[in-house]
């Protein structure tokens, strides 16, 4: 689905490895610019947002754990579970947070931290929710932060198959098969077949046939991104990787990757 090559490209040695904040941000977002004062929850939304009781609402950064009904969409499985999780990690806590700014629906989107007692260590909750399977890594282009931590921790989850990984709905999906998850956030393996650079966007072909096969698509300010982070895109060709995002459709399926965080470089 993605592009033929026209020029010949070479296995090289591989390196693995903010959106600005968006306009019109709450007037609390702008007076705390630098330091984001702590709180405590009011109301678990979901397994990954909370109101607190300043009247604030939090959106945990760097993670997607399972939808919780909405209108007419359905809930994903496991939903209640993981709100039934951060609720048990963040009630009667104090919170702070890290990494933050306000996300394009006025929520406060960090890293949060939980203290129930001021002589104990903090509790990271997103590390907590991945390291027990309650969700899945999901970076942004303005919001990855301990991306490489988190990626560490579910690898492990999906090893020990704890919790979300333990459904088939969440599996990793291969390159065959990625088109039935068309609209959906998924997790992607598969072995590139040829890295091909087309008026300098980047085209990750995982089949022979471009017009049909899952590709990845990198724009070119984008695959500016990856080269700083040391990944060599034009050397992908016959390397193992596994990349996260919402899964499109041109021709094929196609994922456009925006920053490094979401594409991983797999060893043989």
């Amino acid at each position: 689905m993605g592009m033929q090559s026209k020029t010949p490209m070479s296995r090289r040695a591989l390196l693995g490895g903010v959106m600005a904040l968006a306009s019109g941000a709450p007037a609390w977002a702008k007076k705390q610019k630098k330091v984001i004062p702590p709180g405590r929850v009011a109301r678990v939304i979901s397994g990954q947002s909370f109101a607190l009781q300043d009247g604030r609402t939090v959106r945990l950064g760097s993670i997607d754990a399972p939808r919780m009904a909405y209108q007419d969409i359905h809930a994903e499985p496991l939903a209640r579970t993981a709100r039934n999780a951060l609720a048990h990690l963040i009630q009667d806590r104090v919170l702070s947070f890290e990494e933050a700014a306000p996300d394009r629906y006025d929520r406060l989107k960090a890293q949060v931290y939980a203290q129930a007692d001021p002589d104990e260590d903090p509790v990271w909750i997103q590390g907590a929710m991945i390291r027990h399977g309650h969700a899945r890594v999901h970076t942004w282009r303005d919001n990855h932060a301990q991306a490489a931590e988190l990626l560490r921790l579910e690898q492990n989850a999906r090893a020990a198959r704890r919790g979300i990984w333990a459904e088939a709905y969440y599996a990793v999906r291969n390159p065959q098969t990625i088109g039935a998850s068309v609209g959906s956030f998924q997790i992607v393996q598969g072995r590139i077949v040829d890295a091909a650079i087309v008026q300098k966007r980047v085209y990750l072909n995982f089949g022979s046939d471009w017009r049909e096969d899952f590709t990845i698509s990198i724009a070119p300010k984008d695959a500016r991104r990856f080269e700083r982070a040391g990944i060599n895109l034009a050397g992908l060709s016959g390397v193992r990787v596994r990349a996260r995002g919402l899964i499109r459709t041109q021709n094929g399926p196609i994922l456009y990757l925006d920053h490094p965080e979401a594409l991983e470089i797999l060893s043989d």
